[in-house]
């Protein structure tokens, strides 16, 4: 196909590879987003830092590259995931220097927000310099942040327990293209947590303890992870509550939940700044989806938590590569808490550029498949309220083109949505047991409200008011999958408030 499956609306990377994002932070009147690239091909290698700049979360401006690996403490693996923070005016990048053996944080500081330089005293955190308790060998990705008079840090570690070591893992599990997974003959110490350190100056660190204890309300799978917290966040929600974003490497599916090689969670409790311990009263899963990783927020002058995601998941194939890149970013989301549940709205911005509205109304299906005037596109936004009634099955087929469709629908009897890119366009591969179904448990429900985003490769889907969330990305041919369908089966469902509008960057 000559077309590109790249996106219209969403951040992706120009060329080479992307995937963590890295810095996120609003900075002199514009919301900053690094992440992390390789420039000379479409598959991972020695990290740079990417630099883009919005002041609407469409229209993204490309800035210098922030960071290149060119000092020795970063060979190898290069310029490796972490945050940005502003003090006195100046913007600091926290980052891991990481090298098979050991992972190190560094700090470079600009004083405009695009050239920056790295302190000469780097690496100035080490696992050596705070605890016997931290594993030199997972010890990454910092995230700063401020509180009172002091900066904290939550970094991804293994916690040593008692000399715990795992066994080598089997090699057909470890055909892979993340570099921070394990080599399939070393023996990885500890399990997988994170730890909490202070400073004053952002130069000079205490270690202050690990997050996550056994709590007997949860799986023993979240103390025990063979892998690492990757990539945390934190923050207060304007509720009050306590926010705990990581990426959990490996973490055992359970039920419907993470279904992913690597999953995203948030916990929600209470994070005591003099233990280092959090406890958790909530765990949930970020995105129900194929494609979500390493989220990071940033907050905005006007108090709102805006989170943005990798769009795309380690050890799978990627079908932009034969376009020269590889990484996308979800559109970004207003993040709030209400009651035990993390709610994810898109970014408002997002409405100022919808264009053509079309108002279809209410329509119905009984065991047949509908399409309605003017419904129709790949670069869409689409809202309707779904009743199910007494159909099995109901929902909407999506990019739909001559053999190839993307099935959405509720599963009245089980109580899910379900996310289908079996016949979604270019097959996809990946290291789990099912990497074209995903579902999410609603329960029994009696109307399911969708808010769904369609950008040429791209489909995010908000149920009941981000309750829910499903992202993931599809192959069809990008010019003609432009098809919209909407379906029962078993019986009679109702769709009503159907909107569509054309997002025109």
């Amino acid at each position: 196909m000559s077309a590109s499956h790249r996106p219209h609306y969403h951040v992706s990377v120009p060329f080479g590879w992307a995937n963590d994002p890295n810095g996120t932070i609003y900075y002199r009147g514009n919301a900053h987003l690094f992440f992390q690239h390789y420039p000379h091909k479409p598959e991972w290698g020695p990290m740079h830092w990417y630099h883009v700049t919005t002041k609407d979360f469409v229209h993204w401006q490309q800035r210098p590259v922030a960071l290149y690996p060119d000092q020795p403490y970063e060979l190898v693996c290069g310029c490796c995931s972490g945050s940005a923070i502003e003090k006195d005016g100046r913007l600091f990048l926290m980052y891991t220097a990481a090298q098979p053996t050991m992972q190190r944080q560094c700090i470079a500081v600009s004083d405009d927000g695009d050239r920056f330089v790295k302190d000469p005293g780097n690496p100035i955190l080490t696992a050596e310099m705070l605890s016997p308790e931290i594993y030199e060998e997972d010890f990454r990705d910092p995230r700063i942040f401020r509180r009172d008079d002091s900066f904290y840090l939550i970094a991804g570690i293994r916690y040593l327990d008692r000399g715990r070591r795992t066994e080598p893992a089997p090699a057909d599990q470890w055909e892979t293209t993340n570099p921070r997974q394990p080599d399939p003959d070393h023996r990885k110490e500890g399990w997988g947590n994170l730890c909490l350190l202070k400073s004053g100056d952002l130069y000079h660190w205490t270690y202050i303890g690990h997050l996550l204890y056994p709590q007997s309300e949860f799986s023993e799978a979240f103390w025990h992870l063979d892998g690492v917290y990757e990539c945390p966040d934190y923050f207060v929600a304007d509720s009050g509550a306590e926010v705990l974003l990581s990426s959990p490497q490996n973490l055992p599916a359970e039920g419907h939940l993470y279904q992913n090689v690597h999953s995203v969670l948030y916990m929600l409790g209470h994070l005591d700044f003099e233990t280092g311990r959090f406890e958790v009263q909530t765990i949930g899963e970020v995105d129900s989806g194929f494609d979500f990783y390493a989220a990071q927020t940033l907050r905005m002058p006007d108090g709102r938590v805006v989170m943005i995601a990798w769009k795309e998941m380690w050890d799978r194939s990627f079908p932009t590569a034969k376009e020269e890149w590889a990484g996308t970013y979800t559109l970004p989301r207003e993040l709030t808490v209400e009651g035990d549940r993390l709610i994810q709205r898109p970014v408002r911005e997002i409405e100022s550029f919808r264009r053509d509205p079309v108002f279809a109304g209410e329509a119905a299906a009984e065991n047949e498949e509908i399409s309605l005037p003017g419904v129709e596109g790949n670069v869409i936004e689409l809202r309707f309220t779904l009743s199910p009634g007494s159909a099995g099955r109901a929902g909407v087929k999506l990019f739909c083109a001559d053999g190839c469709e993307t099935l959405l629908y509720c599963d009245r009897r089980e109580g899910l949505v379900v996310f289908d890119r079996e016949n979604a366009g270019a097959a996809l591969t990946g290291r789990e047991p099912d990497v074209n179904r995903r579902v999410c448990e609603i329960g029994p429900r009696d109307s399911i409200e969708f808010d769904l985003f369609l950008d040429v490769s791209s489909l995010e889907v908000f149920i009941d008011g981000g309750r829910h969330t499903m992202t993931g990305n599809v192959y069809p041919d990008p010019e003609a999958a432009i098809g919209i369908r909407f379906f029962a089966e078993g019986g009679r469902a109702v769709f009503s408030g159907i909107e569509k509008y054309s997002i025109v960057p």
